[in-house]
């Protein structure tokens, strides 16, 4: 009787060793969540807080460029003329366009 409270008194603490060995696990996982579950809350807010700055700065972007006008075919009644761009640099004259006196030499 003796051999069997012995043994069972070995095996309760062993299961209360195991206990507090899982407990304090326990407690640090945790106290390890904690800190993810904090540290998403962290990205989740700097995440929306760069998506708002995105957007502002889209909008700033977006008012500052210019607006097109719409085409001209859109209006028949605007009379624009449209020119193309090597028209509207400045024309140089053809060597036979030069009077004798006129020659730019």
């Amino acid at each position: 009787m003796k051999a069997l409270t012995a043994s069972m008194d070995k095996i309760v603490k062993t299961l209360q060793e195991g206990h507090a060995q899982l407990r304090k696990a326990s407690e640090k996982t945790n106290k390890r969540m904690n800190i993810v579950f904090q540290e998403q809350h962290h990205i989740k807010r700097d995440r929306d807080s760069l998506d708002q700055d995105i957007k502002k700065l889209y909008n700033v972007y977006h008012n500052m460029k210019p607006q097109p006008q719409g085409h001209f075919m859109d209006n028949p009644n605007q009379q624009e003329d449209i020119k193309p761009y090597s028209m509207l640099l400045k024309k140089v004259r053809s060597p036979s366009q030069y009077q004798d006196g006129d020659n730019m030499s």
